[in-house]
């Protein structure tokens, strides 16, 4: 029995590691632009990411999440003046997207996941602010828009 067990255990160990190869593999295949491109996509496939973007006039990204977890800082970039664009796709995967306090924030959410949204309202913004428009698909994943300080 004992060695039927180390079998076993070392038959998933070995699963796991080609998994997560794969996934390591695909990620970066998905993956384009950096941190100061105003249009990119992140993919984080069995595994875990950070990112933090600078760009000078954000677009458009998307973040793809296959039972792994993105955390997503976009303090630090400029939005484009016509507004942005970031799409969450997310597998029984999660994202953590944080944002500056003065961005207008709008969330449309589609799939059996969850979003949680701890952003600035709508009423207490300035008229013109800069918009973030975030469509999150989630199955059985989940995300968090957070507006954090500078």
């Amino acid at each position: 029995m004992g060695k039927k067990l180390l079998k076993i255990v070392l038959w998933f160990a070995a699963i796991q590691a080609v998994i997560a190869a794969i996934g390591m593999v695909l990620s970066k295949q998905l993956s384009e632009g950096d941190e100061t491109t105003d249009e990119f996509q992140i993919a984080a496939i069995t595994g875990g990411k950070q990112f933090v973007s600078r760009a000078s006039a954000f677009r458009s990204g998307r973040v793809i999440a296959v039972m792994g977890g993105v955390q997503l800082d976009l303090r630090q970039a400029a939005l484009d003046p016509e507004g942005a664009d970031l799409a969450l796709d997310l597998t029984m995967g999660g994202v953590q997207v944080i944002v500056r306090e003065d961005w207008r924030v709008d969330v449309e959410q589609h799939g059996a996941g969850e979003v949680e949204t701890k952003v600035t309202p709508p009423d207490a913004l300035p008229q013109g602010a800069p918009r973030l428009h975030v469509r999150a698909e989630t199955r059985m994943g989940g995300a968090q828009v957070v507006a954090k300080p500078a």
